[in-house]
């Protein structure tokens, strides 16, 4: 278990920009049809299911971001295509990679996994850094070429003490195998304390 922080905070603060309805392109890799990934999402969120001020995400909408591309009513659709066939460029010429999803990382906004080892899906991250800046431009909220790779769990939704969670997690299962095959383009909205998506390309590894 990672450094835990003292206090919790609410994570459903608005992004500038962000607005309700208002849909944001990002790249995800989701761990959709890999049963250990979720069994083991599942066990962590057993375990938070009594701790009050988290909202705990839904199978369905699990995800890792890895890259902000913008808001979608400010890329003009050829783009999003030159930004599509510029990342299956750079990614059809990665193997598929397994890393292991399960690195518990409790932060002030939520609940989270991490993967080992760390830096091992750097190379994905880095192809679509690329391919957003020959196309539409890097993102002013994407931040720094720095990225932590995790599957939130839960999000709080409440300032408050950070002890029942860590509390819940003392006895945290271990970590199971993820395999990136794709990345996934979606237009994503906030839709109460949920994040949920449309899906508008996968883009394959190798």
């Amino acid at each position: 278990m990672d450094s835990m922080p003292e206090r919790m905070t609410d994570h459903w603060w608005w992004l500038p920009g962000m607005r309700p309805g208002r849909r944001m392109l990002l790249w995800h890799l989701l761990p959709h049809g890999q049963e250990e990934v979720l069994d083991l999402v599942r066990r962590y969120q057993d375990r938070l299911a009594g701790v009050d001020g988290l909202d705990l995400v839904p199978a369905e909408w699990l995800h890792m971001t890895t890259q902000i591309v913008g808001f979608e009513d400010e890329i003009p659709s050829g783009r999003v295509e030159a930004l599509v066939a510029g990342a299956g460029r750079r990614l059809a010429a990665l193997a598929p990679i397994e890393v292991e999803v399960g690195r518990l990382w409790v932060h002030s906004e939520g609940v989270a996994l991490g993967i080992r080892p760390e830096r091992g899906l750097d190379p994905v991250r880095r192809a679509m850094r690329q391919a957003a800046a020959e196309t539409v431009g890097v993102h002013s909220l994407d931040g720094d070429p720095g990225w932590t790779p995790h599957v939130s769990v839960a999000y709080s939704n409440a300032d408050g003490p950070a002890a029942p969670i860590v509390k819940a997690l003392d006895r945290a299962p271990g970590s199971v195998p993820l395999r990136v095959g794709a990345a996934h383009l979606v237009a994503q909205v906030r839709d109460g304390h949920l994040y949920r998506w449309e899906p508008l390309a996968e883009v394959a590894l190798g």
